[in-house]
């Protein structure tokens, strides 16, 4: 069991919020067909459901803050987006830079101005018991370790999925040190702790040069 970090943007979008309303994890599929009567978006996330079974969906409290990456589905470094993946990693630290990488890419792109950008930091127990270990030290490919190119790590994720792993392990590609978890079965989480962080990445107009922990609230 190990005590990892996620950090996110918004941990209770609408429809995953629904995954809080149901006690058996398999009646959030019901949920999502009555809403897709009515939301577009429903009919997608519903489809993304379907790729995770009952048995392994997270049934705990704050079921919503682990859902969302299985709901929206999108290409990352460990699937090419035909199946969710929730990262996080061993220190909040290292979850801070790898999610401020991301965000800076997406403000440089749309050249956005200064500005102070809102995030969350969950704290997870995980069962690290059936991660596949794709750290170097451990004989992982170099090639996954691509910052830009995910083909290899694709193809890793895929085959430790297939292989029924509920995850994986590497070393950090946007932190000098650290390791980082790519999640495929929500119910290797056991806890999603009750207290959370808001932090803001102060972004500069070029980059973002630093994070500031805000506060800590309640889920």
């Amino acid at each position: 069991m190990v005590t990892v970090h996620r950090v996110t943007p918004d941990p209770r979008p609408p429809l995953a919020a629904l995954a809080d309303l149901v006690e058996d994890p398999a009646d959030l599929d019901e949920l999502l067909e009555l809403r897709a009567t009515i939301d577009p978006s429903a009919r997608d996330a519903l489809g993304a459901l379907r790729l995770v079974p009952p048995q392994d969906r997270y049934a705990g409290p704050h079921a919503a803050v682990l859902m969302v990456p299985f709901l929206r589905l999108g290409p990352s470094r460990f699937s090419p987006g035909t199946y969710g993946v929730l990262y996080a990693a061993d220190g909040l630290d290292v979850a801070l830079r790898e999610s401020a990488h991301h965000a800076a890419r997406l403000l440089a792109a749309t050249a956005a101005v200064a500005a102070r950008i809102p995030r969350v930091a969950l704290t997870l127990e995980l069962d690290d018991g059936n991660v596949a270990d794709l750290r170097r030290v451990s004989g992982g490919d170099p090639a996954i370790y691509d910052p830009d190119n995910y083909a290899q790590s694709q193809r890793a994720g895929r085959e430790a999925r297939t292989s029924g792993a509920s995850g994986v392990w590497y070393d950090s590609v946007r932190a000098s040190t650290g390791t980082c978890y790519g999640v495929f079965r929500p119910a290797a989480v056991t806890t999603v702790h009750d207290r959370s962080e808001e932090v803001v990445l102060i972004w500069d107009g070029a980059r973002i040069t630093r994070y500031e922990v805000i506060r800590t609230v309640d889920l």
